[in-house]
Parts: structure tokens; sequence; C-alpha cells
């Protein structure tokens, strides 16, 4: 039945005409009315007046029969809360918010037409509000003595359910205003990517009044199956909307996620009671309430009333909610008792909550067979060696991800052997993909029992293994090493935020040697860098391997500074590299221009990660130049922490950057003849076959144009020519039976050649495959021709270290001679050169790698010619701690060289009165100055004593730390040499003449010579003795304090003053004067 015929059938003709303008001028033009009818509504007591009902699109209006007539009464359909009939001609309507109900007669006494006909015109506008809803479904009580007809809407519905029109209707319910912006990107975005999930965050700009009918919009709406508002903050009365949906809608929501919202207990326990007074059982089998503090009160309130779902609950997650064992327990206990959600329950995340060992009840579920896949107890305080009994038993069939990060092993500090049931239930896995022990400090006997049991495993492949900061020990890294290479189930190993002490090294050759491992993390890695170097080299030589499987290396926020150099200089090499990441290692510009040669080299890589390496604007430049002449990178994330930081004030330069930066990683989407020539020109050359790399790079700009092109745009006209017939032809036939001719063209000529472009790039890529054979067939003849003349261009001269090469005694040889004047074998070189700028930026130089497959003969051929160089002897010499045991002497020197400065630059020169009563007054011995022995073993009238003079060490004091040098004394040594005589006749006769006194610094300061420094960083300013001559005094304490029993250039010396020459006179024969 349709509305017109209700509308003929009613009592429409007994309203005037009059009365029908009056009421469209109150309701407005723009109003679509359904149905209008006479009514007599009851008022007080048994009174009965006249009075109109209007049905239009969204709201029912009762208005008075007088004209002009006015609104008596309206209401919104969604008010409606029951529609009863007692009587054949009386209908009651029951609102939501109102006690007494809307009783009306309609029609003739005993006849039900009316009443038919008003229900009639209720449906039709519900139809046209929610479209295949029924009536009863929105309606929570329906109580009428007859049956209900389907009837069709007047109205074509729109797409998404017709969710536009539902938003309009709930902005007029809430008396909020439409937004168009709404319905415009539910009826195209959501249309067009099909989502079924209302996400609120595309529309959290909008006021929190807004988000209201937005939600009550879904409550009868087919096209959405639920709600996602993470991260969307809601006020009580939007949390009450969805509320409401979730008790009245029809049909029921399905999924609910709400993360990260700042839910409290109450906003958990609404939505608990809301589900467990649905309308309908709920059918809601995924919910997410992560990061939300609910605390076990509100999630037990959410549990049950999820408990009722006939369907089962599929999704869980709870994580970083503030539970403990007690909702993990009510968990465990619903799934349990209801036995279909063992068959449904397929993700579980409990993580980042404190369940401590109150979980008996959730191992006696996992125990159970179930079709659990996703099981998430990171961070919840779980000891580990109880709960692989209940994983074997009942999730080793399709348990893909587990993740435990973060948990103890045992209770105990010391652990204990693991269970049998670790190893098995790894051994046991046949759909583990995914397994996370991150920050697990577990014991070597438990990580050797989980890689035996993975490498036991014959049905996993494509695991992908999470050991970040799980090496506790030295012996850990060890079990790793030795067990990694067997588990050929692996494809991922995570290292991440682990200590380079462990040996990584080893490792990382250890990972080379498993064939099966294609991605290795090692970001964030911790420990000195001086562990750094043979990392480095251990990664260069997995990476230039050539059968390795290695295609994803990750060294992030490591801080390797100057040390990444060695891997940027061997990236030319990597022939299966795919994807790099370097971000946070601070490479500079230096590092930028290495990376920039790399990537002019590198013909595999195509995915690159360089942000926050302190590269500077110039940096980036010389990247972007480089992908000029790249041929495989394809995506490089832009820098934008460098590019922010450089480019302060320079905003069009990133900007032109980014732009260039796009334009030539864009040329290399789409693989030509030209980019597979450069490849294969640079393999050659990398490998040493020089000829052939000539022969590529010359036939990369000398080969014709491939003819596809043309040849496919021929073929597309003569196939639209040939369709374009045919179709003639077919349209005389069918005019010839009597219809008639299509016009127009019914094949485009563009159509055809859509449908020939997978073709074109099928045979595009033939052809340059069968490009590249023909190139690399010759450059294979090329090199061998070369190799011919080569040995046969002095057939008169023997070779004859050739014997001995072949030994392979001497092939330790190769690291420190460069080859060079022969040619290079295939392989031999694989690392590019150091470059200045690599010398120049860092401070701690890295060794150069050694060539890996190179022949014992060519390096012993180029013996004669050339020196050998240890690597080695070039290091930069250890700062010196302690003084040289033995006097320093040189004989070239006279004894008067030097004294004649000395002297000058004492303020009391020797022979003066002041130093001859001081001399008188105070006696030295022999012993406390036997360091200047040396320079006043003759008088000074006797310069010409050959008696061999030992170099005293002159101060100098630079920017870093005070040092001694070798040269000629100074008045702050000569104050040190008083300081220590004076110690030592504090003495007295104890001590004996060729022992020294201990010394109360730190240093053996008595066993040093006046040659050592103190080490860099302990330096400290000089000392202000002796600054006033009038008033100092020094005494043997004094002057020792002063200088604290240290050598001169530790600690702060004071100037030799008149007063203390006075005090201490000094003579050249080292006696009394």
């Amino acid at each position: 039945m349709t509305l017109k015929k209700i509308a003929k059938m009613s009592t429409k003709s007994q309203i005037s005409s009059e009365l029908n303008d009056s009421i469209s001028n109150v309701l407005g033009k723009n109003v679509k009315i359904l149905y209008k009818s006479l009514i007599r509504m009851e008022s007080r007591g048994d009174k009965v007046d006249n009075r109109v009902l209007v049905v239009t699109s969204y709201r029912i209006f009762i208005t008075t029969t007088k004209i002009p007539t006015r609104i008596d009464n309206g209401f919104h359909l969604m008010e409606i809360e029951a529609l009863e009939s007692k009587k054949a001609n009386h209908l009651s309507i029951t609102l939501i918010h109102e006690h007494k109900p809307v009783s009306i007669l309609i029609g003739e006494e005993g006849s039900p037409e009316g009443v038919i006909n008003a229900i009639h015109a209720l449906t039709a506008a519900f139809d046209d509000l929610f479209p295949n809803v029924a009536m009863e479904d929105i309606i929570s009580k329906v109580n009428l003595p007859f049956p209900l007809q389907a009837v069709c809407g007047t109205r074509k519905h729109s797409t998404c359910g017709d969710f536009s029109n539902q938003y309009a209707a709930m902005c007029d319910l809430c008396q909020t205003p439409f937004r168009a912006e709404v319905a415009w990107d539910i009826d195209t975005i959501y249309l067009a990517h099909d989502i079924r999930l209302l996400h609120l965050k595309d529309f959290d700009h909008l006021d929190q009044r807004d988000l209201i009918p937005l939600l009550i919009a879904l409550q009868h709406n087919t096209w959405f199956t639920g709600v996602c508002g993470d991260g969307v903050r809601v006020g009580s009365e939007a949390w009450e909307a969805l509320s409401r949906v979730l008790r009245c809608a029809a049909p029921p929501p399905q999924q609910l996620s709400w993360r990260g919202a700042s839910l409290r207990h109450d906003h958990a326990a609404r939505l608990g009671h809301a589900l467990a007074r649905a309308r309908t059982p709920p059918a809601m089998h995924t919910i997410d309430l992560s990061q939300n503090h609910i605390e076990d009160k509100g999630a037990i309130s959410v549990l049950t009333g999820l408990a009722n779902n006939p369907d089962g609950i599929r999704h869980i997650a709870l994580s970083q909610c503030g539970l403990t064992g007690k909702t993990v327990s009510h968990l465990a206990s619903l799934l349990n008792d209801n036995l279909c959600h063992l068959n449904t329950l397929t993700h579980l995340d409990l993580s980042h909550n404190n369940l401590k060992d109150d979980v008996h009840h959730l191992y006696n579920f996992l125990a159970q067979p179930n079709v659990l896949t996703h099981l998430n107890l990171i961070n919840t305080e779980t000891t580990l060696e109880n709960m692989w009994g209940a994983l074997l038993r009942g999730c080793a069939a399709r348990l893909s991800a587990l993740y435990v990060g973060r948990n103890p092993w045992a209770i105990g500090r010391r652990p204990r052997d693991p269970p049998p049931s670790f190893r098995q239930f790894f051994t046991a896995c046949l759909a583990l993909t995914d397994l996370d022990f991150s920050y697990c400090k577990m014991p070597p006997d438990a990580l050797k029992s989980l890689l035996l049991g993975l490498a036991c495993n014959e049905s996993a492949a494509g695991v992908k293994l999470n050991a970040s900061g799980a090496l506790a020990s030295s012996q850990a890294a060890h079990v790793l090493e030795s067990c990694i290479h067997g588990v050929r189930c692996l494809q991922s190993l995570d290292l991440s935020d682990n200590s380079m002490e462990f040996e990584l090294s080893g490792i990382v050759r250890a990972v080379g040697k498993n064939h099966s491992i294609t991605h290795l993390s090692l970001s964030k890695l911790t420990g000195k860098r001086s562990y750094a170097p043979p990392l480095i080299q251990a990664l260069v030589h997995v990476l230039q391997e050539p059968d390795t499987a290695l295609t994803s290396l990750d060294l992030s926020d490591c801080k390797l500074k100057g040390d990444l150099y060695g891997l940027l200089n061997a990236l030319g090499g990597a022939r299966r590299l795919r994807t790099l990441d370097v971000c946070g290692n601070l490479a500079g510009d230096a590092g930028a221009r290495l990376l920039a040669k790399a990537l002019q080299c590198n013909c595999t890589l195509h995915t690159l990660y360089i942000d926050r390496n302190a590269f500077s604007l110039q940096g980036l430049t010389d990247i972007a130049t480089a992908l000029r002449r790249s041929v495989s990178v394809r995506r490089v994330e832009f820098p934008a922490s460098d590019a922010a930081a450089g480019g302060r004030g320079a905003s069009e330069r990133v900007a032109a950057l980014w732009r260039d930066l796009h334009e030539r990683l864009a040329s290399n989407s789409a693989a030509s003849q030209t980019h597979r020539l450069r490849a294969l020109a640079l393999e050659r050359a990398w490998g040493g076959g020089e000829a052939g790399a000539a022969l590529a790079a010359q036939a990369a700009g000398a080969l014709p144009p491939a003819p596809l092109p043309q040849a496919l745009e021929r073929a597309a006209a003569a196939a639209h020519h040939l369709l374009h017939q045919y179709l003639q032809r077919c349209g005389e036939v069918f005019a010839a039976m009597g219809g008639t001719n299509a016009a127009g063209e019914l094949v485009p000529l563009q159509a055809v050649r859509d449908a020939l472009a997978p073709s074109s790039n099928t045979l595009q890529d033939l052809l340059n495959e069968a490009v590249e054979s023909m190139a690399l067939a010759a450059c294979e003849s090329v090199e061998s021709a070369d190799s011919e003349h080569a040995i046969n261009t002095d057939p008169d001269i023997p070779d004859l270290l050739t014997p001995i090469s072949h030994s392979g005694k001497l092939d330790y040889l190769n690291l420190a001679t460069p080859l060079g004047g022969r040619r290079r074998e295939r392989g031999g070189r694989r690392v590019r050169p150091k470059s200045v700028a690599e010398q120049q930026c860092s401070s701690n130089e890295m060794l150069s790698l050694p060539p890996l497959h190179a022949e014992a003969a060519d390096a012993l051929a180029d013996l004669p010619a050339h020196k050998l160089r240890h690597l080695v002897k070039g290091r930069p010499r250890r700062v010196k701690t302690r003084a040289p045991s033995r006097p320093i002497t040189d004989q070239s020197q006279d004894i008067d060289e030097g004294l004649e400065e000395f002297w000058r630059t004492c303020r009391t020169p020797p022979g003066s009165e002041e130093a001859s009563s001081l001399s008188a007054r105070t006696a030295l011995t022999s012993r406390s100055l036997h360091s200047l022995s040396s320079l006043a073993s003759a008088s000074p009238a006797s310069p010409a004593s050959p008696s061999p003079l030992r170099h005293s060490p002159t101060l100098r004091r630079d920017d870093t730390m005070y040092s001694v040098t070798s040269g000629e004394s100074t008045p702050v040594l000569l104050e040190c040499e008083v300081s220590r005589c004076k110690s030592s006749d504090n003495v007295g006769t104890k001590a004996s003449s060729s022992t020294p006194p201990p010394s109360r610094s730190s240093d053996n300061v008595n066993a040093m010579g006046n040659g050592c420094a103190r080490a860099a960083g302990k330096a400290r300013p000089w000392s202000v003795a002796g600054v006033n001559a009038d008033n100092a005094s020094c005494t043997t304490e004094g002057v020792e304090a002063c200088v604290g029993g240290s050598i001169v250039g530790i600690t702060p010396g004071a100037a030799l003053t008149s007063s203390m020459l006075r005090d201490h006179p000094l003579t050249p024969d080292g006696g009394e004067a």
C-alpha cells in the first residue's frame, strides 16, 4: 500500500481549503506534509475537542480547526514510545518524556478505518526515515487490534543507509543546526572507501552538542556497524546519547572502540547498564576501551553487559585500564561459562595492567581448546614460567601473535630451569608469526630453550621475534650467537635497546649465516662507542655477503656519529639491501656527503630513513642531488627535524628541496632499460670489472628508444578500427530485424588503449629482462678478453709467488697491503675508501675495512713494489697518566744550556745577599734536590763542565689541561722542588734518603718524574700562593698544601717570590750556602 491510497481513504475531504492553507502557513512551506485528518481529542473528563492530525517527515502536529490555525501539540517521531488502541476508532500515543499519553479519536464510532490510515501514515513516515527497519523495532511497544501492513515511503533513499536524512531528522529532534559538511563527508568519503565504522575523530572539530545527533542517527542505520571515538572526549550528554543507541538500536551495533578518551568507571558503568537493558540481545562482538582508567568496577560492568551476546565475543581490548586480577577472574569465568565465547574469541589484550599472579582462571581458559589468535600480556607483572602448560594444551594450533614483554621470568632472584612445556610450545606452534619477549630478562637457559624450540618447529614460517632489551648478560648474548643461525623460521629479529658491550658483532655475523632473516633492528643501542667499530664491521661483512638474506636494516637512534661512516662507505657493495633506517645517528654533513656517494653507487636500495642526523640544508641538498644518479631509490622519508632546524629563515629553500627530492624519486618509480643498464654498470664496477662497467654505462646512453609505445599505439588504432567495423555490421543486422541502429561510437579509442595498458607493462618487463641478459653476456665476454690480455701481456716474467699464494698462509697480508697496479679481481673492492670529510669530522677514526674476497697472489705479487703499512700505527696514542720511572736525559746538550734563562726568570738571582742569607739559615739535603743536581752539579762560573743535563719539564697551560712538556725549567718547577724538599725534611731521620715520602695525593708523585701530565678534565686553576711578597710565608706544611704533594702541571703552582728565596736559598750545587 502506498501513501497516496491512504490519503484518498482519509478524511481529507472534510478539511476546507482555507484550513489547509492556514496549516501550511503555520508549519512552513518547506515542511512536507504526508497525512492530514480531522480528529477528536480527549481533554478533561469526557470533553472532546475537534483538532487536525498532521503527519510530516519528522514530526506529528495537532492543530486547531479555527482559522487562523495554531499548533496545539507537536512531537517528534523518535519520541514515540508506545502505540495502543483500546477501541476501534481510538489511538493512544505515549511519549518518552511524558507520563500522560496523547489520546485521540479518528473517524466514526466503531469504525477502525481512521486509525488504520493514521497507523499506515506513521509506517510510511518511519520507512522514509529508516528504510528496511520495521516500525515494531523502532517503537518499543505497539499494541493494535489489527496487523500492520508494509507501506512504502514517498522518497528515494540516499547512500549509506540514508544516513544524511536520518542525521537531519536527529538535528530536528535535538534542536541543533544541520551541518551540511557532515552529510557530505558521509555520503562521499565513507561511501567511496566503504567505511562501516563511524569515526568521531573526523568530526571532533564540531561542538559537543553537534555530536549528539550524529550519534543518535546510528540508532536505526543499516550501513554502520559501530562507532569509533578514539581520542575524542565527549560530555555527559553525548555519552548518554551513545548509551541510548546501545539500548534502543535496531539492528544493534557490533563494534565499539573508544581508546584514550579519559573515560572513568562511571562512563563504563553507564555503558554496561545500557548493554544489560538493551531492547534486543546485544550483538557487540568487538569492544576496545584501552587507555581509559575505568578500573575493575567499570570493566566488570561492561563485561557483564556483553555476556548475553548469543553470537559470542571476538575482540576484547582492555589495555592500560587500571585492572587487577579481579577483572581477569570475572572475564575468565564469563568465557568459561559460555561455550560460544570459546569458539569466537580471537583477540585478547590485557596489557599494561597490574595483574600479577592472580590469573589462574585465565590459565584455565587458555588450557581449553579455543580459537585465540592474538594474546597480549605485556607489562602485567605475570611470571612467565607458569603459563606455557596452558598455552601448549589450548593455544598451540591457532595462536599467531604472542606478546609477553616486560614481565619477570620467575618470582625468585635465582632463576630456575625452564619447564619442558616452554620448549614444547614453540616446537608445536603451527601458526605463530609474532613473538614479543622485549625487556624480559630471561635466563640463558630459557633463551636457549626458546631458540631450540623454534629451530625444531617445521610448521611455522615468517616469525618476527622481538628481543629488545632482553639480553641480560654476555652469557645470554653468547647463547643467542650460537643458536640463532639454526632458527630457520625467523623472518625478523629485533635487538634494539641492548648494550653493544654484549658482543653484538658476533650476533650479527651469526644472523648473516641465517638465510631466512630478512629484517634486523639494532636501534637505540647503548654502551660505549668503542664497541661500535666491530659492530659496523660485522654489519658490512653481512651486507656484502653474496648469499645474505638481509634486506632491511634499522640502526635508528644509536648516535653512532662518525662510526656510521664505515657502513655508508660500504653501501655500494650491499647487493640485497632494500630498506635502511639511520635516523638519529648525528652523522653530520660529512655523513650526508658519504651517503650521497653511496646512493650513486647502490643499485638495490628502495627505502631510506635519514632524519635526526644533524644534516644542514647543504647536506640535504647533497643527498637530493645524488638521487639524480640513483637507479633504485624510490622512497626517502623527508627529514623534517633536520630541515626544520637548518631551514629557519629559509622556508623557500626547504620547499624547493622537498620538490626536488620528489622529482628525483619519481623517475625511479617506473623501471626502464636505462635504469637496468646503470644498475648493471654499478654492479660490474663494484665487482672489479671496469671493462664491463664501461660497456654497460655506454650502452645506457647508446641504445635506441624502445619501440613498444609506437607499436602499441598502432595496435590500438588497428583494434579500434576492427571493432568499429564489426559493430557497424552488428548494427545493420539489428536494423534489418526492425530495430534501431545505435548512434555514436560504442567503443572509443581511449578504452582500447586502457585495455592494452597491462599488456604494455608486461611486454616492457620482458624487453628489459632480455636487454639486461644481453648486456650481461657482453660484459662478461669483454671482461674475459681483458683478463686474458692482462695475463699474456708479459709471458716471460714468471710469477714466482703463485705457489705460495695458493697455500693461503699469507692471506692476512691483504689487510695491510693496498692493491695497486694489478687488475682487481671481482669482489675485490667492497668498501669505498675513506673520505677527507670523514677524517675532518670524526674524532674516532675508523679502520678501513679490508677486502673480503681478495686473492693472496695479488697481494704477494705487489710486495716488492709497495711498502707494508701497519694498520694501527697511525692511531693517536693514549694520554699518559703516569710519569716515566726513569729520568729523561739528553746527552747531546751542554750543561750550561738553559741556565742563564732559568736564573734570569727567577725574581731573586743566585749570588745575591738575600739568597746567601737564605742559604745559610736553611740546609737542603742532596736527596731533596736530586732532580736539580743535574743543573747545578758544577759552579755557574764553570759552564763548560761536561756533566749530563736532564731536561726539566716546562709548564704549559692550554685550553683543556695543564701539561708538562720537555723544555726549560720555570719558577713554578723550582717551587715544586722546594715543597718536596720541605716535606722530606719533616720526616726526620726515620726516612731513608733513597726512599721518597708518601704523598697525600691520589697519584704516587714521588715515584713519578717531571714528564708526567694529569689526565684531561682534572685541571684546576692556578694558585694564588706567593702573590703578596711582603706578607706571604710558606712553611713546610703550607707549601705542600699549596701543591698538594703533586707534580707541576697537575696541581696549581705558586710563583717563586723573593720572600720564599729568602727563607729557602738555593745554590747551584744543591748544598748549604
